[in-house]
């Protein structure tokens, strides 16, 4: 990068015009970063975000104040901030995805940047030129392939903060083609044309886009776990009764055939009391590790009480309900839960009641299923009763 402010420029606005209205708009989305921020004090990539925006406002400062032609120390600060808060945003959208953060790649590319720049004399302009904005294109392409690998978030935005760091890493590609058709050595680091220009305009309009969709790409990925939390028991990682509920309403709306089966652990009390909450809290997260595991991948299973699982098993006749059921509760006899005076075993009741082709309603199953429920407690527990629905 670098400016030069004697040199006019071709289409009407001044470098250091550039460079300030892009460190200002940098600031106020920092500090609305940090606003979100406040709102959301777990969430780890917000410090990264806002550390970059005001480490390149910082760089477009310092490329204000000490403008220059040529490697110097002057240059070697502005250079460097640029790359670190590059490097920031890059953090930043792996922690975003919750990946792992390559410190290595945050440190290094800043310290070689700042050797080029602050040993004149050492090094040749151009290198120094290249090495720079390559490091910016890698930097800003990379960013925007972690916006690209999370295809399968769902989170619109993604696509918004993918185009403005495309652009910002093609605009790098091309000070680094304007410095290859350069003519002269001495012209070959700092070219001041309108291209200088146009790439501090993509900036301006990078750095307004980016800011706008990390805050929307930020809502919009609490809303949706909201939505998940508002549906998912947050012990087991079940679906809740409202889940639950709502999707037994749409198996009866499609009218197709299918079994309700609901679990129960048997003196769940009695675990509790004797080993302690925590170990009850193990028994449960373990029944809804295994019951899923059991099924078929196409059943829905979810935590609907206390200690009570309900399972909807769709298109199976009730000799392949009861076999289905039946292995839940053969592996959820033989296991064993480990606790502070030793370990225990679990068993489990179910109650199966089966859909008839419109005409099942969703009282008339959960009653029947509760009722098979009952009679296989009352016959001794760990095992299983059903009935079709009427």
């Amino acid at each position: 990068m670098g400016m030069n402010s004697r040199v006019d420029m071709d289409i009407g606005v001044d470098v250091q015009t550039l460079f300030l209205t892009n460190a200002m708009i940098l600031i106020v989305m920092g500090l609305a970063f940090y606003a979100a921020w406040r709102k959301q004090p777990d969430e780890t990539y917000w410090p990264a975000w806002i550390g970059a925006n005001f480490v390149i406002a910082g760089s477009l400062f310092s490329y204000m104040a000490f403008p220059g032609d040529e490697p110097s120390f002057g240059l070697a600060l502005p250079n460097s901030l640029l790359v670190v808060g590059f490097a920031l945003r890059w953090t930043a959208a792996r922690l975003f995805a919750r990946r792992r953060v390559l410190w290595s790649l945050v440190v290094l590319p800043p310290l070689v940047v700042a050797v080029l720049f602050g040993l004149p004399g050492w090094i040749d302009y151009r290198v120094a030129y290249y090495t720079v904005n390559t490091v910016l294109m890698l930097l800003a392409a990379a960013t925007a392939w972690e916006f690209f690998s999370d295809r399968e978030t769902g989170l619109p935005s993604r696509y918004g903060l993918l185009i403005a760091y495309g652009v910002m890493a093609l605009s790098f590609a091309g000070r680094i083609a304007q410095g290859i058709n350069a003519h002269t050595a001495d012209t070959a680091h700092l070219v001041f044309d309108s291209v200088l220009q146009i790439h501090l305009l993509i900036a301006v309009i990078h750095t307004t886009a980016s800011g706008a969709f990390v805050l929307s790409i930020a809502y919009e990925r609490m809303a949706r776990d909201l939505r998940h939390a508002a549906m998912h028991d947050a012990l087991t990682g079940l679906p809740n009764r409202r889940a639950f509920e709502q999707r037994l309403e749409k198996a009866l709306q499609d009218r197709g055939h299918f079994a309700l089966v609901v679990f129960d652990l048997d003196h769940f009390k009695s675990i509790n009391d004797r080993y302690g909450h925590a170990a009850g809290d193990a028994a449960l997260k373990r029944c809804a590790l295994l019951c899923p595991s059991v099924l078929r991948q196409r059943d829905f299973v979810a935590r609907v009480g206390g200690e009570e699982f309900a399972a909807i098993l769709p298109g199976v006749t009730p000799t392949e309900a009861f076999m289905l059921t039946d292995r839940v509760r053969a592996t959820v006899a033989a296991t064993r839960i480990a606790a502070d005076d030793g370990s225990f075993g679990l068993t489990l009741s179910a109650g199966i009641a089966h859909s008839a082709e419109g005409e099942a309603s969703f009282d008339r199953l959960m009653r029947a299923a509760d009722a098979n429920l009952y009679r296989a407690k009352n016959s001794g527990r760990n095992r299983i009763v059903e009935t079709a629905a009427a």
